[in-house]
């Protein structure tokens, strides 16, 4: 791998040393954009002492942004995709994500800054309105100096369009399989200190697969008021309605005959059907050299889940705060900020489990087949409060204008009250409803203390060296938890070195290399039937290197790509399964590849025509932790956009898997050794109009 790493990198210097000598034209791009995820005040990405990655709207524009996995996917370091289609997007940083059945674990979310992830680590996309997104900043590696628990595989920051733009807007899309989005954006101004937003937007598709219907109803209001010349206010209310019908997973032999079809399993109707109110208040005020930057936020949430066995009706109040504060000064005749705070959340989810009113039966009563998703006799309720709370602090200093150096702890704590009512249950054995008179309690306290140190050096304007330790920290989730209360938290530690170039003319590259140090990795093992359990590993050792270049070639014609390698191993890991523990020790993590790579081509003429074309290839993974089998991965599954834009209207026509290539979004096995295939989209095509007015 060294001579790999070593060969790459000199590779990129050659490409960025021709970078530049490249002449400058009109449509040059700064590239010294302001991040502040990363260390939660204002800095310029080449400033950062992490692996980051950003993307910006000239590429969201041109993306049909159905998804948020359409804003993520090709980036360095990140597996983007979506199992079922719709909002339903998984995201995998590094590893960290991988062992998420629905939506996003181990990663912290942030929308506008503000958390969307829930004291226990999940997130969900469903309430995201993806057409108004603006930006998007990704943080690679573990940051809970910073962000605190569930932040140990990175940090990600969804940008929405400021109220201050004062833009007017309407969005028409059309596309396979009845795809339609339609989206309604109006500014009001009220004088120059007070701005309002209101945005609409609704999206619907039929569906590539049977059973695999999509609908969203979303309204965001956003209200901005400058109090004083050194003083925001900024309120955001959303609400949603989503539903998703998700198709299952196929056998081998179904995949390859007709991987449209319907899964075979008996779980046939499962399904995430959803209403969401979310809501936050921003305050950010300069008192001389300090700033205070508190926030507060309420998330209401309740959807009707049918999974595997059972069906899910429920829902939940989050409540959250985070009291940030700035303090500029000098130390040692040195430039610093100091930035300290506190942050605290609490969940209070509520809610039954219902065994499926209509199913298909064998003699001996096992269950074949679902014929709906109508819920029938109650199975269980449970009333559960998770809470974290933590206090942070980091010391930015910068020596000169080459040094600047970080260094921040937090301590945070997690508790989870878990109690359960269980009155029915499913058997995986027999395959059938059984009376299961309990009660469960689960209560867990967890306590962590998170130290980060990092540095960076301007070598000039242009290059950038920057080095961390970060560290990281993750409780097991109320659902793992109720699969096996002896999980212990995972805790991460980071060690990576980068470089980065920023040159006129648009040119940049980005190249890291990180070892990634875990102890008791929480791992999902796939059971019969669709079961599954959680266990720890004693250490995971995940070694990578990331690159990411763009290049100018001609005027208004841009060159790029990524390449990720990951060495993602168990050091330590005994599987416990059905009584039976398994020796793992030294295999590779299933699903992630050694190799991934992307590159495109970006056109753009003064006179407003565009073209893209991109091509993704992901690398043979195992399909289990036991590294018994493997899949291919894809190569080369390419997209491609023309469109037109000038000051008022944005014209866009893309088809994606220009190819059609059949693949696998997801190959998983079971202990029984059945592997289970989820399909990757066909070829499929979608055009776009939007007008400014």
């Amino acid at each position: 791998m060294k001579k790999t790493c070593l060969n790459i990198i000199a590779a990129s210097c050659a490409f960025t040393a021709s970078a530049f000598s490249a002449e400058r034209t009109e449509q040059k791009q700064q590239l010294d954009e302001v991040v502040v995820t990363a260390t939660r005040t204002e800095r310029k990405t080449d400033e950062v002492a992490a692996g980051i990655s950003t993307v910006g709207r000239d590429v969201l524009n041109n993306s049909r942004m159905f998804g948020i996995k359409e804003g993520l996917t090709g980036l360095s370091g990140v597996q983007s995709d979506s199992k079922n289609g719709g909002y339903d997007s998984r995201l995998i940083i590094r590893g960290a994500g991988l062992k998420a059945l629905y939506g996003v674990r181990e990663i912290m979310v942030l929308l506008d800054g503000v958390p969307i992830t829930d004291p226990d680590g999940m997130t969900r996309f469903d309430f995201v309105d993806t057409q108004t997104v603006d930006r998007i900043d990704v943080v690679k590696g573990p940051n809970s100096t910073l962000y605190g628990a569930n932040a140990a595989g990175g940090v990600v920051n969804i940008l929405t369009r400021s109220p201050f733009e004062e833009i007017n807007s309407l969005k028409v899309g059309y596309g396979s399989d009845n795809t339609q989005i339609y989206n309604a954006l109006v500014s009001v101004k009220a004088g120059e200190s007070t701005a309002l937003s209101l945005s609409g937007t609704r999206k619907s598709t039929d569906g590539w697969r049977e059973w695999n219907k999509f609908d969203s109803t979303q309204f965001n209001v956003k209200a901005a008021h400058m109090v004083n010349s050194t003083s925001t206010v900024d309120l955001n209310f959303s609400y949603t309605d989503a539903n998703i019908q998700l198709p299952g997973t196929l056998t081998k032999a179904a995949f390859e005959a007709d991987p449209a079809q319907l899964t075979s399993e008996a779980w046939r109707h499962s399904g995430r059907y959803s209403k969401i109110y979310n809501t936050s208040i921003k305050l950010e005020s300069d008192i001389g050299s300090f700033k205070i930057k508190p926030v507060a936020y309420y998330q209401n949430w309740e959807h009707y889940h049918p999974v595997t066995g059972l069906i899910n009706d429920g829902g939940s109040d989050v409540y959250g705060t985070d009291i940030q504060g700035d303090w500029k000064h000098s130390l040692l005749g040195n430039a610093g900020t100091l930035t300290v705070g506190v942050a605290g959340q609490i969940d209070t989810p509520k809610g039954s489990k219902y065994l499926y009113r209509d199913v298909k039966t064998l003699p001996t009563g096992r269950i074949t087949a679902t014929l709906s998703d109508a819920s029938g006799s109650e199975a269980s309720h449970s009333s559960d409060t998770i809470s974290k709370w933590g206090v942070y602090a980091q010391e930015s200093i910068r020596v000169n204008d080459a040094w600047l150096f970080d260094a921040g702890i937090r301590l945070d704590q997690v508790f989870f009250d878990l109690s359960t009512e269980n009155y029915q249950s499913y058997d995986y054995a027999t395959g059938k409803y059984k009376a299961d008179r309990s009660t469960t309690n689960t209560n867990k306290d967890f306590t962590q203390v998170s130290p980060r140190i990092g540095a960076v050096y301007k070598i000039n304007t242009v290059y950038s060296l920057y080095g961390t330790v970060a560290t990281g920290f993750q409780t097991p989730q109320s659902s793992e938890l109720d699969k096996n209360p002896g999980l212990t938290p995972v805790k991460t530690i980071n060690y990576e070195t980068g470089a980065r170039a920023r040159f006129d003319g648009g040119h940049s590259f980005d190249a890291s290399v990180f070892y990634l140090d875990v102890k008791d990795e929480v791992v999902l093992s796939y059971l019969a039937g669709g079961d599954t359990t959680y266990n720890n590993a004693g250490s995971t050792i995940k070694k990578g290197f990331e690159f990411a270049g763009k290049y100018q070639l001609l005027q208004g014609l841009f060159l790029g790509g990524t390449y990720t390698y990951s060495d993602f191993q168990y050091d330590t890991f005994k599987e416990a399964l059905s009584g039976v523990t398994y020796n793992r020790n030294g295999n590779q993590l299933p699903y992630v590849p050694k190799h991934q790579y992307n590159m495109y081509a970006f056109y753009k003429h003064s006179s407003g025509f565009k073209a893209k074309i991109d091509s993704y290839t992901w690398g043979k993974y195992y399909v289990d932790n036991a590294n018994s089998a493997t899949y291919g991965g894809y190569n080369f599954l390419t997209n491609a956009m023309v469109g037109y834009e000038n000051k008022n209207w944005d014209i866009t026509f893309d088809v994606n898997n220009v190819f059609d290539k059949q693949y696998a979004m997801e190959v998983t096995k079971d202990t029984t050794g059945t592997e289970r295939y989820r399909p990757g989209a066909p070829i499929s095509v979608f055009g776009k109009v939007a007008y400014k007015f």
